[in-house]
């Protein structure tokens, strides 16, 4: 896999387009990803899940990301690795 790339998918019948590139540390990987203007890091959880977090928790939002984008990208990125 590349070490960037760009996840396409349809979410609520709109084309999305979400840049990811992977960030490799020690034995874990992370993936960080673009979704409008907001910056997540997607990386597996102890269950080997896949998990989102947003790379600043502490910045001034008006609106946090849609959830059920969040998930349709969590979809996306499962398809994408296994």
């Amino acid at each position: 896999m590349p070490e960037s790339f760009t996840l396409h998918f349809l979410y609520k019948g709109v084309p999305q387009e979400i840049e990811c590139t992977l960030r490799v540390s020690a034995y874990m990987y992370q993936f960080l990803c673009l979704a409008g203007d907001t910056q997540m890091i997607v990386e597996k959880d102890d269950e080997g899940n896949l998990r989102v977090m947003e790379s600043d928790p502490f910045s001034a939002r008006i609106r946090k990301p849609d959830a059920g984008l969040i998930k349709a990208m969590l979809a996306e990125m499962e398809k994408v690795l296994h």
